[in-house]
C-alpha cells in the first residue's frame, strides 16, 4: 500500500513538471535574427594544418568562389615548407582543391581571377612570380611562362576573355609596373604597356568594371592602382590596351583597395606607418575628392572595398577590426561593420564614430591574433568575405613554448554577404 502511494506521489509531481507554467513565457519574447538573411554563417575554408599567407579571392560570372593562398608548416615562427593551393566551384557546380606547388618556405603574395571557365594564379615563390591556369573551371592545371620577370603581380580577365597582367618589377629601391595584355585570348602572346613612372611600393591592386551592375556603366573597363610617395598613381583602360595615367594625392600607402559607389571609383588605402585610412572618390573624368580618416588607438581599421546598396544608397565597410586585449602583445579579432549614406562618403566623421565602438555582428570562430585579416570581393548584390587568423595554444602562455609543442597555426574563414540585407540590418 505504501509502495503504491509512493508511485501516485511520483506521478503526480512529474506530471506537474511537464505541464506548462501559467506565465506569459510561452509567448515567444525574441524573433529570428535579420542576420541570417544578411549572411550565411561563417564556415571553415580547407582541411590544411599549418599558417596560411598571402590569401586572394575572386568571384566568377556565377557568383563562385575561387581562392587561392600559400600554406606553410610553422614551428616557433620558423616555416620548414610551403605549398600553393588553390580551391573554388566549377561550372558545374563541384568543389575542387589543386596543390599547384609545393617546395621551400615562400609567404609571397597570390593573386587570382576567374571568368567564363578559365582561372588563373600567380604566386611570388623565391622572389619571382609564377603563373598558373586552368581552362576547365578548376579540374585541370598547368603553368604559364611570364612574359616579364616580376616580383609582384595582379591579374585580370577583360569579357572578351583576354587576360591583363600587372607585372611589378624590382630593380634597386624602386618598382616598375609592365601591364602585359593578352592579343587574344588564351594566346599566350602579350603587348606590353609601361604608363607609369617607377614607385618606391610595391603595393597594387585591380579593379574590373561589374557588368551585373548597371550602376557602373559610366565608369572604365579596369583600373590598375600602384602606390607611390604620397598617393597612390592609376592607370586606367576601356579595352585593355590604350592605358590613360591619373595620380591621387593622399599619403604613401601600405595597402590598397578599390570599388565604385555609383558612378564614382572609389580607393581606400592604409597610411604606411600611421593608424589612418585615405578614402577618395572620383568618376575618373574629374578631380579626385580625398578625404583622411582617423581610427582610434585601439581599433586597426583596414582597407577593404566598400559595399555599396543603391536601393538604400547606403555605403558599407566591412573590415577586420583588432582590439588589444590579450597578453604578449595579441589581439582579439572582429569584423566590423561600419555604414554612411552615400552622400555621407566624404565625412570623416560619420566613420569615424562608429570606429569608436564598433559593431561585429558577424561573429569569429576564434580569438584571432592580430595577423587577422579579411580579404572582400564582390559581384552584383553578393559579397564574398575570406579572412584568416591565426591563434596559439592556451597554454603557450604558462609553460615553454617548446615544452607545449608551439606550432602557429592558421584557420581562414568565409561567409557570403547580401549586400542589400546587410544595408538594413539592424544597429544595436
Amino acid at each position: 500500500m505504501i509502495r503504491r502511494g509512493l508511485v501516485l506521489v511520483m506521478l503526480l509531481v512529474l506530471l506537474c513538471l511537464m505541464a506548462p507554467a501559467a506565465t506569459t513565457a510561452q509567448t515567444p519574447t525574441t524573433t529570428p535574427s535579420a542576420a541570417a538573411w544578411a549572411f550565411d554563417t561563417p564556415r571553415t575554408l580547407g582541411r590544411d594544418i599549418g599558417v596560411i599567407r598571402g590569401l586572394a579571392t575572386a568571384l566568377d560570372e556565377h557568383g563562385y568562389a575561387h581562392t587561392s593562398y600559400l600554406r606553410a608548416s610553422e614551428f616557433m615562427a620558423e616555416a620548414s615548407h610551403s605549398a600553393l593551393i588553390v580551391q573554388g566551384v566549377t561550372q558545374a557546380g563541384d568543389r575542387y582543391e589543386r596543390r599547384l606547388w609545393q617546395g621551400e618556405p615562400s609567404a609571397g603574395p597570390t593573386a587570382i581571377t576567374a571568368r567564363q571557365g578559365r582561372i588563373m594564379v600567380a604566386a611570388t615563390l623565391d622572389g619571382q612570380v609564377r603563373l598558373w591556369e586552368s581552362r576547365d573551371s578548376g579540374v585541370t592545371w598547368g603553368e604559364l611562362a611570364s612574359p616579364v620577370a616580376a616580383s609582384v603581380a595582379q591579374l585580370a580577365i577583360l569579357p572578351d576573355g583576354r587576360a591583363v597582367l600587372a607585372l611589378l618589377t624590382r630593380t634597386g629601391m624602386h618598382f616598375h609596373l609592365t601591364i602585359a595584355t593578352e592579343t587574344s585570348s588564351g594566346s599566350g602572346t602579350w603587348q606590353q604597356a609601361n604608363p607609369l613612372p617607377t614607385s618606391p611600393s610595391a603595393v597594387v591592386a585591380v579593379w574590373q568594371r561589374d557588368d551585373v551592375r548597371t550602376d557602373q556603366a559610366g565608369l572604365p573597363q579596369l583600373v590598375i592602382a600602384q602606390g607611390m610617395a604620397g598617393g597612390v598613381q592609376l592607370a586606367i583602360t576601356q579595352d585593355g590596351t590604350t592605358w590613360q595615367p591619373q595620380t591621387i594625392a593622399s599619403a604613401t600607402p601600405h595597402a590598397l583597395a578599390l570599388s565604385a559607389v555609383g558612378n564614382r571609383l572609389v580607393v581606400v588605402h592604409e597610411q604606411y606607418g600611421a593608424r589612418v585610412l585615405w578614402l577618395a572618390s572620383s568618376t575618373v573624368r574629374e578631380g579626385w575628392q580625398v578625404t583622411r580618416l582617423a581610427t582610434p588607438s585601439s581599433v586597426i581599421v583596414e582597407a577593404n572595398p566598400l559595399l555599396h546598396d543603391p536601393q538604400t544608397n547606403t555605403v558599407m565597410l566591412l573590415t577586420t577590426c583588432r582590439f588589444p586585449d590579450r597578453p604578449f602583445g595579441s589581439h582579439r579579432a572582429q569584423l566590423c561593420l561600419s555604414r554612411v549614406a552615400a552622400e555621407e562618403l566624404h565625412v570623416a566623421s560619420a566613420w569615424e564614430r562608429q570606429w569608436a565602438e564598433p559593431w561585429t555582428p558577424i561573429a569569429m570562430a576564434q580569438p584571432h591574433t592580430a595577423q587577422a585579416g579579411a580579404v572582400v570581393v564582390t559581384r552584383g548584390m553578393q559579397a564574398h568575405v575570406t579572412w584568416v587568423g591565426q591563434f596559439m595554444p592556451s597554454d603557450f602562455l604558462h609553460i615553454n613554448a617548446t615544452q607545449a609543442g608551439f606550432v602557429t597555426t592558421s584557420e581562414a574563414m568565409v561567409t557570403t554577404v547580401r549586400i542589400p540585407a546587410l544595408a538594413r540590418l539592424d544597429a544595436p
